[in-house]
């Protein structure tokens, strides 16, 4: 018998070494999701919705497959298609605008999926690797080159428009940058500058919507918001004022807020939320955009922590991954999912509860969308990679 007869061509013992808290936080965050994507259509006229906790689960169930693929495979590798997974990643989202679908008053799908979500995770690959490399400058033009990488996908992505989307790449380039700790200047004045940017933005809307303003400064504050379309100006609209209407421009967000606040600590039961049955809840995104306003009806406010708590196991989980990483590209991969996932989590539950303008920004693993879905699970694949190929040894790490 030869010596190596019966071995497999592949050692899996080294998936011993992935992290096994942002493994099982997916896991259960997945089956959660299933749950109550099944919930929130069930009472749905459309076949088509009804069946989309099928898709969910199946999308699931290859997830766990990819991420244990994508574990298996030293994340070095990924450095040298970072760059084409980017271009890749502009060139849908210029096919996008040239031939993409429009659906609910947005050009965003193409080819049966949507580039802005897979665009996030090749821009942060490519931001890892411009920003990793032993040799970055870490100085005002690495700084700016960053930021020219990420406001083409930006640009893109605004034109469909998804003013939301858009704007998730904003605070993981900033996190990215501040990990590499690449021009420390550049990186304050740069958040200062946005701050500024949002206060300007929300002072034009008051301005325009106060009265007793004179014309002259109602035009300029126009022009101050020339880049936000209808929708997007009536969302922020209705977040600084929620009084004003309701039953039109307010309508889901007061009717998501009711949906959280009568849950009470327990829930109502599993199916047995009132603001979904009744058709409350925005019928084509109740399994997308306010899947936490269902599962917050029906499991209450225990059911919410629970949820809360596992999304914690996942970003705590890759920031450990990212501080045992022996090199600046693991390291920058991690901290960019976990800058992505934490900025998903608090935009989507702050809108559910009010504390923000409605956005069609989705829960990692819980709210149903295939592309989403693909993104989150790329994200944690990278994430096992760098677990399983990228620590440090112990006594380094304690030095």
């Amino acid at each position: 018998m030869s010596r190596g007869r019966g071995r497999l061509p592949f050692d899996l013992g080294r998936l011993r070494r992935m992290n096994v808290t942002l493994l099982l936080c997916m896991v259960a965050l997945m089956v959660v999701g299933v749950c109550f994507v099944f919930s929130a259509n069930s009472i749905r006229d459309s076949l088509h919705l009804q069946s989309l906790y099928r898709a969910h689960a199946q999308m699931a169930a290859v997830g766990i497959v990819a991420v244990l693929a994508l574990a298996y495979t030293d994340y070095r590798r990924f450095a040298k298609v970072a760059w084409i997974g980017y271009l890749a990643a502009l060139a849908l989202l210029v096919a996008v605008l040239a031939m993409g679908e429009t659906r609910m008053g947005a050009r965003r799908w193409v080819f049966g999926m949507q580039p802005s979500e897979l665009a996030k995770v090749t821009t942060l690959l490519a931001l890892a690797h411009l920003l990793g490399r032993p040799d970055a400058r870490r100085d005002i033009w690495e700084f700016l080159l960053g930021g020219a990488l990420t406001a083409l996908p930006m640009a893109l992505v605004l034109a469909q428009p998804d003013l939301g989307t858009a704007l998730i790449f904003v605070p993981v380039l900033l996190v990215m940058l501040f990990v590499a700790g690449t021009a420390p200047r550049a990186w304050c004045t740069a958040a200062a500058a946005g701050l500024l940017a949002v206060a300007l933005v929300v002072g034009a809307i008051v301005l325009q919507e106060s009265p007793g303003v004179a014309p002259g400064w109602r035009r300029a504050a126009a022009r101050a918001t020339f880049f936000l379309d209808d929708y997007q100006r009536n969302r922020l609209v209705d977040a600084l004022y929620p009084d004003r209407d309701p039953l039109n421009l307010g309508w889901n967000r007061r009717q998501s807020r009711i949906a959280v606040g009568s849950g009470g600590v327990w829930g109502k039961g599993f199916l047995k939320g009132d603001q979904n049955l009744l058709g409350y809840l925005p019928q084509q995104v109740s399994a997308n955009d306010f899947i936490f306003s269902v599962l917050a009806e029906e499991k209450g406010y225990a059911g919410s922590l629970v949820v809360l708590l596992l999304y914690a196991g996942v970003i705590f989980a890759t920031i450990r991954v990212a501080w045992t990483s022996r090199d600046g590209f693991g390291r920058l991969i991690c901290t960019g999912v976990a800058a992505l996932f934490f900025c998903h989590v608090f935009i989507n539950i702050a809108m559910t509860i009010g504390l923000l303008p409605v956005t069609g920004l989705p829960l990692p693993f819980l709210s149903y969308g295939r592309t989403f879905m693909l993104t989150a699970i790329l994200a944690v694949g990278l994430v096992q990679s760098v677990a399983v190929h990228g620590p440090r040894q112990m006594a380094e790490i304690g030095a």
